[in-house]
């Protein structure tokens, strides 16, 4: 309850922030804008001009995307003089998590299609070229990478419906989107999956063999195609940029991810790099073992287990201030969620049941979707 009316509305966040729209509106007590343009972002911080002369209650409406890309938008009120109903359009909306909950559901699907096609673009064609030897699983990263394709235009939308549903296709939203940080991180995406998808085209149906030792017999092949020793080898060695692309692919789904104010930036990135690739070597490992299977897969595997198993812990406990805030946030009740499915895929990892531990693997990165698109408590 203020006297009189505030030259400005100051907002302080926790990391730097881009405005999203105008950043702050300022509605008065006739529901109309009291605010003067846009917000302006000063380090960690919005503010905005406020005008007028009528009493009553005032309500302020905020959307931002941080650092992390992550869109976020809040609400609250005060008054001047005296209270009165709050006429802000969409004001008290319940929002899940910060978010829209139509946004929440698209954040989720469009994170859920880019976690599948990382792990069929890189972890079933890494699984084909390094431990099977075998053409047939690269017919899944194929299809990983136009999962990756058509995660990123969906992603797009969901970063504006996050902030205001009715602006899910607004030009104006779109753009200032594609401005924010997470249009960095969806251009860079993009690049890396039409870059994969060219080196799998590079490769082409030869890729096994000429990852092979070259034997006499690999040799009288190659020249029958018109190859010399030397294309051969150039060959061979272009595999390895699937694993490099992974790893870039990684790290920028980090500089996406969470922040993790506990630790330095750079070490933050690599826990969280860590986890997306232990994530797809595992799951895309297990969708290509399914088809063409292996004696070399269990050290694979057990390499992927163990980083994410690890990975994954460190960044709960990090996350978390309080073991209540498992109960208490929508954060805590998804990853509580998500732990007990994880079990179950190791369970069918230990039984050997591979077919069902990769229908469960779907389920465990559908729930780490909706874990990733929701605040953390800290």
């Amino acid at each position: 309850m203020l006297d009189t009316l505030p030259a400005a509305v100051d907002l302080v966040f926790t990391e730097p922030v881009t405005p999203a729209g105008r950043g702050i509106n300022v509605y008065g007590p006739d529901g109309r804008l009291a605010s003067n343009g846009s917000a302006r972002a000063r380090g960690d911080g919005l503010s905005v001009g406020v005008s007028g002369s009528l009493a009553g209650t005032y309500a302020v409406v905020w959307t931002v995307v941080a650092s992390d890309t992550h869109p976020s938008r809040g609400e609250f009120t005060f008054s001047v003089g005296h209270t009165s109903p709050v006429r802000a359009p969409g004001f008290g909306g319940g929002d899940v998590g910060l978010v829209s909950p139509v946004g929440l559901v698209l954040q989720s699907l469009g994170r859920w299609l880019h976690f599948a096609g990382f792990a069929l673009g890189v972890g079933a064609a890494t699984y084909a070229l390094f431990v099977a030897r075998d053409s047939r699983p690269l017919r899944l990263a194929g299809f990983g990478v136009a999962l990756l394709l058509v995660a990123e235009p969906l992603a797009l939308f969901a970063q504006t419906a996050s902030l205001d549903p009715s602006q899910t296709f607004d030009g104006d939203a779109l753009t200032g989107a594609l401005a924010s940080p997470f249009g960095r991180v969806l251009g860079l995406r993009l690049g890396g999956a039409l870059l994969l998808w060219a080196v799998l085209g590079a490769l082409g149906p030869t890729a096994i063999r000429l990852g092979s030792p070259p034997t006499p017999t690999l040799r009288a092949s190659a020249t029958r195609m018109g190859l010399t020793d030397r294309p051969l080898r150039e060959r061979g060695m272009l595999r390895w940029a699937i694993p490099g692309l992974g790893v870039a692919l990684a790290l920028v789904d980090a500089t996406a991810a969470h922040a993790t104010p506990a630790l330095p930036q750079p070490l933050g990135l690599v826990l969280n790099a860590l986890h997306v690739a232990a994530m797809g070597m595992w799951l895309g490992g297990v969708a290509a073992f399914v088809i063409a299977p292996s004696g070399g897969f269990g050290r694979l595997a057990g390499w992927s287990l163990g980083l994410l198993v690890v990975s994954g812990a460190a960044l709960a406990l990090l996350h978390f201030s309080s073991p209540l805030e498992l109960l208490t946030t929508p954060y805590g009740a998804a990853l509580a969620i998500k732990l007990p499915l994880v079990a179950i895929g190791l369970f069918f990892a230990w039984r050997a049941r591979h077919r069902w531990e990769l229908a469960t693997l779907l389920v465990v990165i559908a729930a780490a979707s909706v874990v990733v698109s929701l605040p953390p408590p800290r």
